[in-house]
């Protein structure tokens, strides 16, 4: 062979990074883009995007042989989903309840068919579209970091204590999960590194360096929510020992600069606090991993203590503790009136519950702040051991070939639907769902080593 033809030899040949991948770009662009839509519709936590939202989801997913492959062969699974769902929407009908009543459906729907396509999706195009998730993630962050910052309302509600932004994330438990999600979509981004098939790339270490400081800016952007659910969950987050490897250098990172953020973020607002805060992140999660390691007593410890009392006390070091706990206290009271009163059957989807306001008046409030407390209050013990049995049913083929994101983005779920209402919001369902399916399928876990379908 001569010195030309070794030259042109497609094994010596440079290769293209995988995100420039073409045919994986079309081929994840139609779930990418419903994404995107989800996420920024205004309005998209109620009508009619609780319905149409659904639709178009289960639309994307029909249209794939895979999925179609999928529902033949497991009838039972598929007539388990089809009947909790139509179920709580009739049960919603009975009640004389709005069609807003259906968004737990619904997100379960759009969870349900994101996860199908996901998953029908080759492994390039997966690669590709988390890595789309991830940058929406980091964009969003940073959106609201300065957006915050100038106390504009371009996206962002005015608040006095979180971020939120205006459409289907507009309480700070949806945005906090959300980015939440986003960071475990950009563990499937680089743990397959910079290259193609697995060849070495040309810069690593500054491949390595970027993917922690983005996740430090969406750490950053979770904390900025002051959303326990999202807090709660990113603890949750660090269980998973493979997850922590990951993104432990970017949490670090976060927590260090976080009391300037929570400083700078309220109380007037001072811009540079919160500009202080972004360049500090960034610049942690830039040093060797080494270096982080010696700063974590010393810096990050204490960090988080102070973070941890400001968020605490809604954001004034010496005031005492956020009154929204008093609130929730309240709600947890008539929660428990709803229930004694319809135990076995529920009082319909999402009831309305009568509560006490912080003044002593009478009020009303549409949720109980605890997604397990909210379906016993619906639904009874009777349908939420039905809910049970018809989600077993539906899961049980799919977690044995779940992928390496499965059950990081259903713990987070879980446990930010303990202390919020996160399990109402269809777009968000839509992402969990997607990036469940993003991770490559688990094959095999040998003397520790995790074996995957593309090794």
């Amino acid at each position: 062979m001569s010195t030309h033809a070794v030259a042109a030899s497609p094994s010596t040949a440079p290769q293209r990074p995988w995100f420039f991948d073409l045919d994986a770009i079309v081929t994840c662009a139609p779930v990418v883009i419903l994404i995107v839509i989800g996420t920024w519709r205004k309005g998209g936590f109620f009508k009619p995007d609780v319905v149409v939202l659904p639709c178009l989801c289960l639309a994307l997913a029909l249209v794939s042989p895979v999925v179609l492959a999928w529902l033949r062969s497991h009838a039972v699974s598929a007539l388990a989903g089809v009947g909790i769902t139509a179920w709580w929407i009739v049960d919603a009908q009975i009640w004389g309840h709005s069609v807003e009543s259906w968004r737990l459906a619904a997100t379960w729907v759009c969870a349900a068919a994101g996860y199908g396509v996901a998953r029908s999706l080759p492994l390039a195009a997966r690669r590709s579209a988390a890595l789309a998730v991830t940058v929406i993630g980091f964009a969003l962050s940073i959106a609201g970091l300065f957006v915050v910052a100038a106390r504009s309302t371009i996206w962002t509600w005015t608040d006095e204590r979180s971020l939120r932004f205006q459409g289907p994330l507009t309480y700070p438990s949806a945005i906090g999960l959300y980015l939440l999600i986003t960071l475990i979509a950009s563990i499937e981004v680089w743990r397959h590194g910079f290259a193609t098939e697995g060849r070495p790339a040309d810069r690593p270490a500054l491949w390595a360096r970027l993917g922690t400081t983005m996740r430090a800016v969406i750490v950053l952007g979770v904390i900025a929510t002051d959303s326990r659910g999202a807090l709660l969950g990113l603890v949750v987050l660090l269980c998973f020992g493979s997850v922590r490897c990951e993104i432990g250098q970017a949490i670090v990172a976060a927590v260090i600069a976080s009391p300037a953020l929570l400083f700078g973020q309220r109380d007037g607002v001072r811009p540079w606090l919160v500009v202080v805060a972004l360049v500090v992140a960034v610049a942690v999660a830039a040093v060797p991993r080494h270096l982080v390691r010696s700063a974590i007593r010393y810096l990050a410890i204490p960090a988080l203590v102070v973070a941890g009392w400001l968020l605490a006390t809604q954001h004034h070091a010496v005031s005492g503790f956020d009154a929204s706990w008093t609130e929730r206290g309240h709600i947890l009271h008539g929660a428990v009136n709803v229930f004694t009163a319809h135990p076995l059957f529920g009082a319909g989807p999402d009831p309305f519950i009568a509560t006490t306001t912080l003044t002593g008046q009478p009020g009303i409030d549409a949720f109980a702040h605890n997604e397990f407390l909210e379906l016993l209050l619906s639904v009874g013990v009777v349908g939420v051991l039905v809910l049970v049995a018809g989600a077993y049913f539906a899961v049980r083929p799919l977690w044995s070939h779940r992928g390496t994101l499965a059950a990081p983005v259903l713990a987070t779920a879980i446990a930010g639907g303990l202390v919020d209402f996160v399990w109402h919001f269809p777009a968000l369902g839509l992402v969990c769902g997607a990036v469940a399916g993003f991770g490559a399928p688990l094959v095999a876990v040998t003397r520790g080593r995790v074996a995957f379908e593309d090794d």
